[in-house]
């Protein structure tokens, strides 16, 4: 896929969360919200949108891309 594909994309909490640990991050969903968060840190990595999916861009950005 190529980046801007990636960025539009929306993608499911295991697509996200296995690209994050590709990238030596560990995702989990928090329960509350439903956001992805980095859980070394509690930062939200992407919120979830109504379909319970993360927006690309939100992903990569916060992996540095």
């Amino acid at each position: 896929m190529r980046y801007w594909e990636a960025c539009e994309a929306q993608v499911s909490a295991e697509d996200a969360i296995e690209e994050c640990r590709i990238h030596e991050v560990a995702a989990a969903v928090r329960d509350d919200d439903k956001a992805l968060v980095d859980e070394a840190t509690g930062e939200v990595i992407a919120h979830a949108d109504d379909e319970g999916e993360y927006y690309g861009a939100d992903i990569l950005g916060y992996l540095g891309y």
